[in-house]
């Protein structure tokens, strides 16, 4: 499946590295550019649609029909770069390597989640898009991104991986932030 177009059938996540970090999610019927292929069939390469950025799905998100050969847009410097945390984000609730979830937080229920934010690789900015709906007033909280108006990255019970407005945000309940690196 490598050096490949493809549709992604139901939507999935995106990540930062195999096994990382939630960044997006690959709406739906939208196209992923697949670059590399690792041995646990994640894929890297290029969201296209409303991301538009590089970054790893996981195994079973692509059609099974190719659509086209693409030229390779995300370099190996790209994915070397967005292995790293800090790359993402920062105020991170657990140290590197220390948590796969996130820490419990209070958030106000009518806010608006969202499935994505960054519009770039080198994830250094965003806007929330793509309404996920409302969220539950208890949310883990994983991270927050990085740009000029960040988002928070969270999970909900109901919805999973989305983006909130930090300003939704009513109880942190006294979490630590983590900025080290990995």
């Amino acid at each position: 499946m490598c050096n490949n177009s493809g549709t992604i059938p139901a939507g999935t996540w995106i990540q930062n590295k195999v096994c990382g970090y939630w960044v997006g999610t690959a709406m739906a019927s939208s196209s992923f550019d697949v670059h590399q292929t690792a041995a646990s069939n994640y894929h890297y390469g290029r969201s296209l649609g409303g991301n538009n950025i590089c970054g790893w799905i996981p195994p079973g998100a692509l059609g099974s029909s190719p659509t086209a050969s693409v030229a390779e847009s995300c370099s190996d410097a790209t994915k070397d770069n967005i292995s790293h945390r800090r790359t993402i984000g920062y105020n991170f609730n657990a140290a590197a390597h220390a948590a796969t979830d996130g820490t419990a937080i209070t958030v106000n229920p009518a806010c608006t989640a969202y499935y994505n934010y960054y519009t770039t690789s080198a994830y250094s900015d965003g806007s929330l898009r793509d309404v996920a709906g409302n969220s539950g007033s208890t949310v883990m909280y994983r991270f927050t991104t990085n740009g000029s108006n960040p988002a928070i990255v969270v999970r909900d019970s109901a919805i999973g991986w989305i983006f909130l407005s930090r300003s939704c945000v009513t109880d942190w309940h006294g979490i630590t932030f983590y900025n080290d690196n990995d």
